[in-house]
């Protein structure tokens, strides 16, 4: 039986353990929980690449061979991602288990449920390989490809859990689409940038070495394709908000693609300070931090006109 989608009730004062169990475990609940805790899990695995901490426990499950790891910065780090990850996945789980018990007749949420748990499996052998080839640029992007497919399921999962509306794609634009698909292949190429030792590969920002081609080297390359790409797909997200302004959109549409530009807007400035603060531990977690969080909110307004087709906008 599916849930109603009206707030759900929250125990107040003198509540019992039950009570407050059951209302973390309404899919309502649980699925914006899960979401939060996956992005915290994403800015963790940040921490972990700027801090140079994925090589930090050489094996894996274990770290250096012991359940509890010796008590060094880069070591605790690494193992607390892996720890977090742990409880994540359970979160995951949890929230699969909640979309069977009770949206088992809406086929999307059920097909994206599935699609996680496969994801998850995939997370995990790709986790243990990443370890095994040292984080080797290739592995750390598919690692994070599906960390960012798999908060995009947990966001489709708990938005339609607060709608009855029957999803569809007809009120799907296509600038906020092509946004999302450009802010996601920027995060990945960003990546391989940081893996590949690309950063600096021109000391100045905007131009290139006082220049406005490329360098011959293959850093030069990947880091020019990467900041210019950033620019085009800065445009791409103004017009999808501007776009959705004249159509009227609905409010957590128009936020949404507000607070993405804006998001965007400030992740340009905190690329740039890559650059004139020469890869600052802290500049490095907050430009990723900032991009999964851009990605999400586009995902976000994507799933939100997906899951109320009727609401998403007033005039076309």
């Amino acid at each position: 039986m599916q849930r109603p989608t009206a707030l759900p009730h929250l125990p107040g004062q003198g509540a019992t353990l039950k009570q407050y169990a059951a209302a973390l475990l309404d899919l309502r609940i649980l699925g914006v929980i899960t979401v939060i805790a996956t992005y915290g899990l994403i800015v963790l695995g940040a921490t972990v690449r700027a801090t140079d901490s994925g090589t930090a426990c050489p094996d894996w499950p274990l770290c250096h061979g012991q359940l509890i790891p010796p008590a060094e910065t880069k070591v605790l780090i690494e193992f607390s991602h892996r720890l977090v990850a742990s409880i994540v996945g359970f979160m995951i789980l949890g929230v699969v288990l909640q979309v069977w018990r009770g949206y088992r007749q809406r086929a999307p949420m059920v097909w994206a449920g599935a699609l996680a748990v496969v994801l998850l499996a995939a997370q995990v052998i790709v986790g243990g390989v990443t370890v095994g080839t040292e984080t080797a640029a290739g592995v750390v992007a598919i690692h994070l490809t599906i960390a960012l497919t798999l908060i995009s399921l947990l966001i489709f999962i708990a938005a339609s859990a607060w709608t009855e509306e029957r999803p569809g794609t007809a009120a799907l634009s296509p600038l906020p689409v092509l946004a999302a698909a450009g802010v996601f292949a920027l995060i990945i190429t960003g990546a391989f940038v940081s893996q590949t030792d690309a950063g600096l590969a021109y000391p100045d920002w905007p131009l290139f070495d006082g220049k406005v081609v490329p360098a011959d080297s293959q850093a030069g390359q990947l880091h020019y394709v990467h900041r210019v790409a950033a620019g085009l797909v800065g445009l791409i997200v103004a017009g999808a908000f501007f776009a959705a302004y004249r159509r009227r959109a609905a409010p957590p549409i128009l936020w949404g693609l507000a607070v993405a530009f804006a998001g965007f807007m400030v992740q340009a400035l905190v690329g740039a300070a890559n650059v004139w603060l020469d890869l600052a531990t802290w500049v490095r977690i907050l430009h990723l931090a900032l991009a999964s969080a851009v990605w999400a909110v586009l995902v976000f307004t994507l799933v939100w006109a997906a899951t109320r087709p009727r609401h998403a906008y007033g005039e076309s």
